[in-house]
Formats: structure tokens, sequence, C-alpha cells
């Protein structure tokens, strides 16, 4: 018979099955492989793909180089070399930091709500995993029709082409510089095989950690909710002093230890927060003045990877204000749990938990700013700055 602590590692992994799905995909595994010949393994996979992706966005670098600067010739480069850097980036960390995570899911198992749980502890739980498991199913579908509808732009253009009569070769999904000719049959084979392997190897890695964040965040919010459902029912029962002291007294040690898990999963991420947030101010910009301005053929693709730049600094901003809210939340609990019928004792350790949350917690990018929806408003509003100050230049250069 499985132990509360199995079934709660087993629901865990469900409720972040599509993060590690994706993580499998790039060689990376939150658990022990079971033999040495599966760690090599997974181990070439992933340096594999971080070598291939380091040197994609090198190729990358050296055709913005070599390209003549302008803006129209320029800005349609930077989105998609910005999403290499940080795809890399994220791999790093992820190796890195792998025993980090490994750690903060067996830490999540051991304080994980499990059976028996009354009627409204399990409809929050159920509320929060279904609602988790549509985010992560919708975050996943765009991400990958958003990189095939860049692998199949070019075949596209190319029959598109072709069916006005006009003469076409199939071209290359992304514009990056190679030491020969790409335009020769056997080369340009390998070299779209390349770009679309580099393509959904950038995906994994974005879906691997994005959706861990989210999830484990989610998960914080979940518990921090059942702690308020806690507090709301302490004198729903008749208990002594001493009861109603050891419920209090239960419910701070949570309460501690939650802040402390969410330290721990801020300190995990600080890093890559704070690259998310510098660069998709200049991921946005570039895609929609891509979009707006010049080139109508990648119009779909480069709109899906608008949804999905928007959706991945939404989704952090967003889960980032919901620990936020739900922290602030535990104090109007505290103080609706009928306070004035307990002990002066009670009281007093009631009033300790209300200060305490007072002070907010929550994610930041490098202890420089704590993430929320208003760094959410902040990010659209340098990219709108920037597109601004992109389409005067555009202007000023088309018009002389």
């Amino acid at each position: 018979m499985d132990t509360p602590l199995d079934i709660a590692k087993r629901e865990i992994r469900e409720s972040l099955r599509f993060s590690l799905f994706a993580t499998h995909c790039l060689g990376v595994s939150f658990t022990a492989p079971k033999n040495r010949l599966i760690r090599i393994f997974k181990n070439a996979v992933f340096f594999t793909s971080v070598s291939f992706i380091i040197l994609h966005a090198s190729s990358d670098a050296v055709n913005i180089g070599l390209t003549p600067f302008s803006v129209e010739n320029v800005v349609p480069l930077l989105h998609t070399q910005c999403y290499a850097i940080f795809s890399a980036i994220k791999a790093c960390v992820l190796w890195y930091k792998k025993t980090v995570f490994q750690q903060l899911l067996t830490e999540l198992a051991e304080i994980w709500p499990v059976p028996p749980l009354t009627a409204e502890n399990q409809r929050i739980k159920y509320k929060s995993l279904s609602t988790l498991r549509r985010v992560h199913a919708w975050y996943f579908a765009v991400n990958l029709c958003g990189v095939w509808g860049y692998n199949l732009t070019p075949i596209c253009k190319h029959y598109y082409r072709r069916y006005y009569g006009e003469e076409s070769q199939i071209g290359t999904i992304w514009s990056s510089w190679y030491p020969f000719d790409k335009t020769q049959p056997v080369a340009h084979f390998f070299v779209y095989l390349f770009e679309i392997l580099m393509g959904q190897v950038c995906v994994w890695i974005t879906l691997s950690m994005d959706l861990l964040f989210s999830g484990m965040a989610s998960h914080i919010v979940l518990l921090l909710r059942f702690l308020q459902d806690q507090l709301k029912s302490l004198t729903v029962l008749n208990k002594t002093e001493k009861e109603y002291h050891q419920e209090i007294f239960n419910c701070i040690k949570l309460h501690q230890r939650l802040i402390r898990y969410c330290f721990d999963i801020g300190e995990a991420f600080s890093f890559i927060n704070l690259v998310n947030i510098v660069l998709s101010s200049i991921n946005i910009c570039c895609v929609v003045f891509t979009i707006l301005v010049l080139d109508p053929f990648l119009a779909i693709s480069n709109k899906l990877f608008l949804v999905s730049a928007l959706l991945q600094v939404g989704m952090l901003c967003w889960y980032g204000q919901d620990i936020i809210h739900a922290n602030s939340n535990i104090s109007i609990a505290a103080y609706n749990s009928e306070w004035y019928e307990m002990s002066p004792r009670c009281r007093r350790a009631l009033l300790l938990m209300i200060q305490r949350t007072q002070k907010p917690i929550g994610f930041t990018a490098m202890n420089f700013t704590y993430i929320s929806l208003l760094t959410y408003t902040a990010i659209m509003t340098r990219a709108y700055s920037y597109f601004a100050l992109l389409y005067t230049l555009y202007n000023k250069n088309h018009g002389s």
C-alpha cells in the first residue's frame, strides 16, 4: 500500500508532467538513473543539445555582425537571437541546479496535502490542479505550434511562390551564418535539419524551466490557501485552550516552512527571472515591429512567437502576484478566526502570525524587485517605448 509520501510524489509528478517530459527530452532527470549507461547517454544528449544551441547562437551573432546595419535588416534577427541566448542560459541553470530542483520537489512532497481531506480542501486542491493543468497544456501547445510554424514557413513560402509561377528555392528557418554554401542541396538538407533540431531544443528548455517554476509557484499558492482555510476553521470545533494553541502553533510552523520554501524557489530561479525580465521587452518589441512593418510571410509564426513571449513573462508575473496576494490573505484569515473568543495566549500567537504576514513574500529578480503584475506592466511599457523608437528610426530611414 502506498504511503502518504508516495501519494504526494505521484500527484506532484502528475501535475508537472509537461515540464518533466520536456526535461526528459533534454536528457535531464530529477531522479537517479537506473544504471551508469543511462546516465552517460542522458549526459551526452544534454551536452550535445547545449553545444548545438551555443553554436546556433554564435552563428546568429556573426550573421547580425555581417548584416549591413539598418533597422529593417537587424531588428528581425534580434528576437530569435535573444531567444537562443536565453535558452542557453536556462539550460546551464537547469544542469547546474538540478540537485536543488530535486531537493525542492522532495520538500514539496513532505508538506503536500494528501487524503483524507475535508470537502472544502478537496475542492480547493482540485480547482488548483485542474487550472494548472489547463495552463500548462495551453502553454505547451502554443510553444510547439510556434516553433513548427517557423519550421514550416520556408516550405510554405516556396510552394506559395511556385503556385503563382515564380522561381523559388526552399530557404532556411533561421538567418544564420555558416562557413560553407548552405544553398547546395546536401548542405541545405543538413542545415535545415540542424535548425529544426535547434528550434525544438530551445522549446524543450523553455518548457522545462517555465512549467517547473509555474508548477512550484502554483503549489505554494495552493498550500497558502489550505492554511487560510485552516485558520478560518480554528473555532469551529470545540477544543481546549491547549489544543487551540497547538493548532495555531502548527499553522505558524507551516507558514514559516512555506516562507522558506518560497525563498528557496526564488533563489533557484532568481537569475533566470532577471534575464527574462530584461530580455522580454526586447523580444516583444522586435517581434511586434516585424509583424507590423516588415515581413507578412512570417506573420503567423511571429504572432505565435509573440503569444509565447507574452505568456512566458505573463505567467511569471501572474504567479508572483498570486503568491503575494495569497500571503496577504493569511492575515485576513487569522483576523476572521474569531480570535476574540480565544485565550490571551492564543491571541498573542495569532498576532505574531499576522505581523509576519505584513512582510511580503514572493519571487525577486536577483533582489532588484518583487515580481508581480506591476512588473508585467513595466515590461509592456518598456516594449512600447522601444517599439516607438524603432518605428521612428524606420520611418526616418525609409523616408530618406
